[in-house]
């Protein structure tokens, strides 16, 4: 059996990066999972390495599905921008509410129920 093809992206998946505004935005829509969740690691990683400090946003709220791959990503996003300074805060939907509340993880984040501006 071949191995998946990693640079497949869901339909229904993507990831969009608004750098330009004051707090630099990653929104994300469609199933975050093992097969998805690398994406989001890179591109928060790469936001959080550049910016020297302040906050950024991960607008979770279009996604559908979220698993214990994303929440890792998360909450290692979440440890390297306390290393950089940063607040990343997680704006969550439903689904990834959920995961948070049932993981009990949501004192080692930033989460804000309100929708992003």
């Amino acid at each position: 059996m071949p191995a998946a093809d990693q640079n497949t992206t869901p339909p229904g998946f993507s990831i969009t990066l608004d750098a330009d505004a004051s707090e630099p935005r990653v929104v994300v829509t469609g199933e975050l999972d093992l097969l998805t969740s690398p994406q989001l690691q890179e591109t928060l990683g790469a936001l959080i390495t550049e910016k020297p400090s302040g906050r950024v946003v991960a607008d979770l709220t279009g996604v559908t599905f979220f698993d214990s791959s994303a929440l890792n990503v998360v909450l290692q996003a979440q440890r390297q921008a306390a290393e950089k300074a940063v607040e990343l805060e997680v704006v969550p939907s439903p689904q990834v509410s959920r995961v948070i509340e049932l993981t009990g993880v949501a004192e080692h984040l930033s989460v804000s129920e309100e929708p992003p501006a």
